[in-house]
């Protein structure tokens, strides 16, 4: 699938990614470069917004990340380890309508941004992660 790159994405002064800017700019406090970035996150729940459902995730740190419908039935077809709620894998930051959420980060995604797909030697976490899913 061909997807329009998502230059720059929408975060809070706590480092969460906003899922929806049009009604409130003003709660933007940067706009990032968008690159695949790897994160152990862990699946909290589901929202209900007016345009969309969406599922709701944390990492480590505390910040939280939506995830579209049709981008976590992608992530539990594609992920290679999903455990008790919990993943490691790259993601990448999407933008769909007015809306913004996280999904996997694709091959030709992490290979633009410099990363070397075939062995990518990342810190030690549980039984798999981004050098696992490609």
């Amino acid at each position: 699938m061909t997807r329009t790159p998502l230059k720059k994405a929408p975060y809070d002064r706590n480092g969460s990614l906003i899922n929806w800017v049009s009604s409130y700019p003003d709660h933007v406090h940067e706009w990032r470069e968008n690159k695949p970035f790897p994160a152990w996150l862990t699946v909290q729940g589901i929202q209900r917004g007016m345009s969309a459902a969406r599922f709701t995730w944390t990492d480590t740190d505390g910040h939280t990340f939506p995830m579209f419908m049709t981008d976590m039935v992608d992530l539990l077809k594609r992920a290679p380890d999903i455990r008790h709620g919990h993943t490691y894998t790259w993601w990448m930051v999407q933008k769909r309508g007015k809306n913004y959420g996280i999904r996997l980060a694709t091959v030709e995604e992490l290979q633009a941004a410099g990363h070397d797909t075939k062995g990518l030697g990342l810190p030690p976490y549980p039984t798999s992660g981004p050098a696992a899913d490609i």
